[in-house]
């Protein structure tokens, strides 16, 4: 007899649970509770495809950052270098001919043998077109 009990006992609590959760009232608090849970997720995921595009802006910005200081670093050495005593000598003898007390500079003639046998050229074409 008690199976029977139990079983009665188990009907009349489903039904009553039934009756308690599947309201009118409580579908509309089920769809609310849906709707907010759904709103949550979508909201969600605009966060996270933010979150992504921020990381790729992070990333790009990481590599120029890098590459600007690789830049700096080159820039640094070449100030270094030019500021160095060898250098100034070296741009001054190349770009403006200057030279040291007791040196002396050799320069290219300008009437080198072959100017000169270009204008002797020059002069025999001239005469025939005479």
């Amino acid at each position: 007899m008690r199976y029977k009990i139990k079983r009665k006992n188990s009907k009349q609590f489903n039904e009553r649970f039934k009756k308690r959760f599947f309201t009118r009232k409580s579908g509309l608090v089920w769809l609310f509770a849906l709707i907010i849970i759904l709103g949550m997720g979508v909201g969600y995921m605009k966060i996270e495809q933010r979150a992504e595009s921020y990381q790729a802006t992070i990333d790009e910005l990481s590599t120029e950052i890098k590459e600007l200081k690789e830049d700096n670093e080159s820039l640094e050495k070449e100030i270094e270098d030019v500021s160095s005593d060898e250098y100034i000598e070296k741009i001054a003898r190349e770009r403006l001919g200057m030279v040291e007390k007791g040196e002396y500079t050799l320069k290219e003639s300008k009437d080198s043998t072959e100017d000169k046998e270009e204008t002797d050229s020059d002069k025999e074409k001239k005469k025939k077109k005479d």
